[in-house]
């Protein structure tokens, strides 16, 4: 059995069978002391987009890339 594919793959995945160009992300803030920091990224695709928050830039792309997926969906 293969390992579930993260939120940025299944939001690539059906990005690609939309024929929809793929979305950028850029981490928009590093909040709080150096041993616990909270990264916060943003994934656009277009005039959409969508913010993540996480204890690492993965995360906090991985938060962005679901929400922006459950936003593209109507969800």
């Amino acid at each position: 059995v293969p390992p579930p594919k993260d939120a940025k793959t299944r939001l690539q995945e059906w990005l690609q069978s939309q024929g929809k160009p793929l979305p950028t992300y850029e981490l928009v803030d590093a909040i709080g002391q150096d041993h616990a920091k909270t990264f916060v990224a943003r994934c656009q695709l277009g005039e959409q987009q969508a913010e993540g928050r996480g204890g690492s830039r993965r995360a906090a792309e991985q938060q962005a890339a679901e929400r922006l997926h459950e936003l593209l969906l109507g969800n």
